[in-house]
């Protein structure tokens, strides 16, 4: 089994494609249109990168989140899904929550779109780190 920094690589690539596929599902389906709104998009939108630019770039971040969380559960010796939960939970609210946070703190951010932002990336990193505990 091939691995990187001492993880399976499977394991990267499914908590990846989690990630991935929750950020579908939250901005693409649930919450498509609040966020179209609060960030004043609409179908003229210009954005940085061509769609498919943009999510391969959404990819590679969601890569390099996994396989810091899976680096983090590993250093800790984290076993169990139950476990892996509770970890990727505090990761979430220490340092995802309060990084993202500084959009609405010190900018224009929307506190609405802000508190979009923080569950994606509460349930994402648990998710995440569910995953990576299968992967042991």
């Amino acid at each position: 089994m091939p691995k990187i920094f001492g993880l399976k690589l499977s394991g990267l690539v499914a908590a990846s494609i989690a990630f991935f596929a929750l950020g579908f599902v939250w901005y693409g389906i649930i919450f498509d249109k609040p966020m179209m709104a609060l960030m004043g998009y609409d179908e003229n939108t210009v954005y940085h990168f061509t769609p498919a630019v943009g999510m391969a770039l959404g990819f590679a971040n969601v890569l390099v989140v996994s396989l810091g969380i899976g680096l983090i559960l590993d250093r800790l010796q984290v076993k169990g899904w139950k476990s892996a939960l509770g970890y990727g939970l505090l990761l979430g609210i220490f340092f995802a929550l309060t990084t993202s946070a500084y959009g609405w703190i010190y900018g224009t951010y929307p506190i609405r779109m802000a508190v979009i932002d923080g569950g994606y990336t509460l349930i994402g990193y648990s998710l995440v780190a569910v995953v990576w505990s299968f992967f042991d």
